[in-house]
Formats: structure tokens, sequence, C-alpha cells
């Protein structure tokens, strides 16, 4: 088998989702996050529409398709069907954009997977840790910073809203109140994004399509009611992920109780 290097972007995310057994579904979103990670050309700062996922589908699909007839990747049907797919199935499967987006309501669902050597020769390159033995313990950190991480490693990972880690509004404060309100919440985020392990992201509807709020604006994003969500919707807000770099520290703070201690002081 290649080394881990030798894969193409779009090689190790779909490796990256098979090894974990994840739904096809929200792979090219995650293709997206990649390629901006690896700041490669072409990197868009936000989900892809529907529209784009769509014309990206060809592509990931004969990736799809040549890892799978190098043995290296299986497709199975979750959604009540026999789970083994010929190899026309298979085609046709990984053809079909519809099985690629996000949908709650499909109908047929399918997830990737790797065969047993597989994962265990490119397990540790798909979910590697770093040596955390120079930074704070979980108990060095703060409470609030200890709440961003487990944000960040949750799959809602909501920092603003009603559904939020930081739910409160700004609506009726002046305007010596919301500058405190901000500063207080950025204290314990900037440093993870300065670092480069958590991306902070706009959610402008509850769906899937996002815009990455870059270090630089969050001052602004988190002062203005409109982009932290000050109503009662799920999903809508401001959101945080682990990027590729900040699961590798998370999962190597393991040692440390970072990724044991899920629950806070």
């Amino acid at each position: 088998m290649d080394s881990w290097t030798a894969l193409t972007i779009a090689e190790q995310t779909l490796m990256r989702r098979a090894i974990s057994g994840y739904p096809l579904a929200g792979t090219i979103q995650d293709y997206g996050a990649a390629l901006r990670w690896a700041g490669a050309s072409g990197a868009v700062p936000r989900g892809y529409t529907e529209a784009e996922q769509r014309a990206l589908t060809p592509q990931l699909a004969a990736v799809a398709l040549d890892l799978a007839e190098r043995q290296l990747l299986t497709v199975h049907e979750t959604s009540g069907r026999p789970d083994t797919l010929s190899d026309r199935e298979r085609r046709d499967v990984l053809a079909d954009p519809a099985h690629w987006l996000w949908n709650p309501a499909a109908t047929r669902t399918f997830e990737l997977g790797a065969p047993q050597p597989v994962r265990e020769h490119w397990f540790s390159d798909a979910n590697p840790v770093v040596d955390t033995r120079e930074l704070p313990t979980w108990d060095e950190l703060t409470v609030d910073e200890r709440a961003v991480l487990v944000c960040a490693a949750e799959s809602s990972g909501m920092l603003t809203g009603s559904f939020g880690i930081w739910p409160e509004r700004l609506a009726g404060l002046d305007a010596a109140a919301r500058r405190e309100q901000v500063d207080r919440e950025l204290a314990p985020l900037l440093p993870f994004v300065r670092a480069g392990w958590i991306e902070v992201r706009h959610h402008p509807d509850g769906g899937e399509g996002y815009t990455v709020i870059p270090l630089a604006d969050l001052d602004h994003a988190f002062a203005d009611p409109a982009v932290r969500n000050e109503g009662g919707d799920w999903g809508i807000g401001i959101g945080c992920v682990f990027t590729y770099a900040g699961l590798a520290v998370w999962r190597g703070g393991s040692s440390t109780a970072w990724a044991e201690r899920l629950t806070l002081d």
C-alpha cells in the first residue's frame, strides 16, 4: 500500500471516512474542508453549495471507484437492503450525487468502510496524535477553555445561539457591557484559532451551509446579534470544529485527560 502522504487530498478524505465507517453523504463537504486546511489552490472559505457538490461528484466518485477497485475502500448500504453491492451497483451509487448529499430524509443511505488490514495500515495516519506534554494539562485549562474544546469535539459545535455554550444575548446591553461580553467569550477561543486548531463558522440557516469566520473578523462577528443568532432556532449562529491539526492535539491530550473529561467541573 502507498504511504499516506502519497495519497491525494481526495483519497485521504475518502480513506479517513472509510477507516472511521462514516456515511458517504457529507464526504464532499469534508473534502472542501481538507482542501482549505491544506492551503490547496481552489479551496473556498465556506461549505459547498448543493450545486457545487453535484459538480464535484464525478471527480470524487472516480477516486472512490479507484480505491474500491484497489480493495482499499468498501461501500455498504445501510438503509435496510442487503449491504453487499455488486460492482455495477457500487458504480451506480457513487455516480448519483443524491447519495453524496446530506439528506436526513434519504430513502437509501450508504456507508464507507475499509478492510481490516487497510485500517491497521493507515489508522494512525488518518487519526494522528501529537505530543502534548508541553501543553497545559486538562486541569490547568480554564473552565471556559475546556468548554471551547468540548464544543469543537461535539457534532453540533455551537458557540452562540440558544443551543450554544454562550447563549447570552447582546440585546439590551449598552456598548460597554457588549464589549465586556464579547471579550469574555473570545478570550478562551482566540488562542486555539491562532494555533490553527479550531475553525470558527457562521451557520446562517441551520442547514449544512456555513461561512468560515477569519481570525481578524471574530470580534465583529461575535458583536453582531444577527450573526450570533439571538433567536431560538437550533443550529443557527456561530459554531466551531477542530481542524485536523486540532484533532491531533485533542487525541494526543488523552494522556492528560483532555479527551476523557467531556464534562466540565
